[in-house]
């Protein structure tokens, strides 16, 4: 999971968490609140849907950095599946 784990740039130093519920808060704290995120998992044949919810967040704005960040994770685990990592 350290692997894909963050956004691009971002290296992960550790990693703990339940795979199906989590909380989130940055370290060292910045201006944000710590959020929940929910994780589920839809088994589809040939692949897996994966579902992801966050939240809630102290504003919009930190709401887009949460979901650009998230977008790039779920990008680098799909070059990893699809062994173009």
């Amino acid at each position: 999971m350290s692997k894909w784990w963050g956004p691009e740039g971002y290296r992960i130093a550790s990693l703990g968490f339940e795979p199906r519920a989590f909380t989130f808060v940055w370290e060292p704290p910045i201006d944000d609140v710590e959020t929940l995120a929910e994780l589920g998992f839809r088994d589809l044949g040939e692949s897996t849907e994966v579902h992801f919810r966050q939240g809630p967040f102290k504003t919009e704005a930190r709401r887009a950095l949460h979901r650009d960040g998230w977008g790039d994770s779920f990008d680098k685990l799909e070059r990893l599946l699809s062994g173009r990592a």
